[in-house]
């Protein structure tokens, strides 16, 4: 968990372009949506790292969106099961449920079919705001991050030290 941190601090403070920032943030939270146990959460895994994306802000950020996932359930089950059971999209969803290896996507689980549609749905709004908060880090909030002293007074803390200092390096 550590080294994906590192990663986007450091991402934050050096001159990776934002756009990668945002998109590698908005690209895993699609995955961290999506349930782990089917092929298509390995299938857009794979697919995204053909994406010029920021890896460390992607990894953590999938991290970060499968916590906040299990809470979600719910409501991806009632748009999910919403989704598969529209009229006018049977059809297609039998013949999806009959071509061979498409159903190990889990395409037709509710909650896979909620979360991916809601990730999709969330990926602009996350972009953007990704995006502005690169801008606002690097215009304004990294230069009061270093001024506060917080980090000096965790360095104090034993067995805190040595993380603090690969820290304080990409601050």
């Amino acid at each position: 968990m550590l080294a994906p941190l590192i990663k986007f601090l450091q991402a934050l403070s050096n001159n990776t372009a934002p756009g990668q920032i945002a998109h590698g943030f908005a690209l895993g939270m699609i995955l961290g949506l999506l349930p782990k146990d089917n092929l298509l959460w390995s299938l857009l895994f794979v697919f995204f790292f053909f994406f010029r994306i920021q890896r460390g802000v992607f990894s953590l950020s999938v991290i970060i969106w499968a916590l906040i996932a299990p809470l979600l359930d719910p409501y991806f089950d009632y748009i999910g099961c919403y989704i598969l059971t529209y009229g006018s999209l049977q059809p297609l969803f039998r013949t999806l449920v009959n071509i061979p290896f498409v159903a190990f996507t889990g395409f037709n689980n509710s909650v896979v079919m909620g979360s991916f549609v809601c990730g999709i749905c969330a990926y602009i709004p996350i972009y953007v705001l990704a995006r502005l908060f690169v801008f606002v880090w690097r215009k304004y909030l990294a230069k009061y991050v270093r001024r506060l002293g917080f980090l000096t007074i965790v360095k104090q803390l034993p067995g805190i030290s040595k993380v603090v200092e690969l820290v304080e390096e990409y601050v």
